[in-house]
């Protein structure tokens, strides 16, 4: 039986057509971003960074006292000692629960503009604050998790000089965690690739340089 001309002709059309878009419309190059080192890390201009608040986020990403039960703490998901993640397939939740998905790693998440697996947040902040009241991660209460910090001097005397508040926010403590997060970046000369970007041809084997240029 014989395929009808039209057939074909759409068939055509269409192989074409999907050949043109995946190199480009008319022959133009693939729509990508230049490859090269990392640029600075994008600061938010309602959260600026300060060194007094990286080191209050760092003590907060240690602190359990930021989910319910006083047993998790970002870093239980984001273990620096596993790539700031937390090396299993499936991540445990809550106690009693078990996660369907796994803990991404917090290293050059400050670069993302969308942030968990299915990209439902845009910033670090609101990262912070999903995970931690999150029913199958930290499963913690806004403002229980508040009070808990307010009953801590060294909190209260760090968020008054950070922030100017007279008492921890919970809101205030989702800025410090992201402040530090911020600075969990990659550092240029300990990756090979982005030595190579600035000027260092040995950075790489000459197997990568003819993967780079494939």
């Amino acid at each position: 039986m014989r395929t009808p001309r039209s057939a074909v002709l759409a068939l055509a059309a269409l192989l074409l057509g999907s050949a043109l878009w995946a190199g480009g419309a008319l022959g133009q190059a693939p729509r990508v971003p230049p490859l090269g080192p990392l640029p600075p890390v994008p600061v938010p201009a309602d959260n600026p960074m300060s060194e007094a608040k990286v080191e209050l986020g760092k003590l907060l990403f240690w602190d359990t006292r930021l989910s319910g039960d006083v047993s998790t703490s970002c870093a239980t998901c984001h273990d620096p000692k596993l790539g700031w993640g937390d090396g299993g397939a499936l991540s445990r939740g809550y106690p009693g629960t078990e996660h369907w998905r796994n803990s991404q790693t917090v290293l050059n998440a400050a670069y993302y503009a969308k942030l968990f697996w299915a990209g439902e947040v845009t910033s670090l902040e609101s990262q912070a604050s999903a995970a931690a009241a999150g029913n199958v991660a930290g499963n913690g209460d806004p403002i229980m998790m508040e009070e808990r910090l307010r009953q801590i001097p060294e909190y209260v005397k760090r968020f008054k000089d950070v922030f100017g508040v007279e008492r921890p926010t919970i809101g205030t403590a989702w800025m410090a965690i992201a402040a530090f997060e911020r600075t969990l970046t990659s550092k240029a000369e300990q990756v090979p690739f982005d030595r190579y970007a600035r000027g260092d041809q040995s950075a790489l084997s000459p197997d990568a340089k003819r993967g780079l240029a494939l």
